[in-house]
């Protein structure tokens, strides 16, 4: 036969048990509000992030739109360049385009 301290026993090693279980389910509670705190900050971080994409890549859309095509430049050269230029003048309004050109480039590279 089982005895009554035996019987004691066992109910306090139960209850104890019952005592980790809780403790263990607190802590597994408090873990998840702090992942499903986590969780909607990083869903909203995501969301700024992608609104962030869209003006940027409708920036670079436009900036895109308000470059001309390499075949009018060449419409452009020729309209601005008078029968009187030097080659010397010639030369510099070409560096003065290709600075333009690596200014552009430059700031559609920031842009992505």
């Amino acid at each position: 036969m089982v005895s009554e301290l035996q019987i004691v026993a066992l109910v306090e090693q139960v209850e104890h048990k019952i005592g980790l279980l809780k403790d263990a389910y607190n802590d597994a509670k408090r873990r998840i509000e702090q992942l499903e705190l986590e969780n909607s900050s990083l869903r909203e971080s995501v969301k700024e992030q992608q609104s962030l994409v869209k003006q940027l890549q409708k920036k670079q859309g436009n900036s895109e739109k308000d470059v001309p095509k390499s075949k009018d430049f060449s419409k452009i050269v020729k309209d601005n360049l008078s029968e009187t230029d030097t080659n010397a003048e010639l030369k510099q309004q070409l560096d003065e385009y290709i600075r333009d050109l690596e200014r552009c480039i430059a700031h559609l590279s920031s842009l992505s």
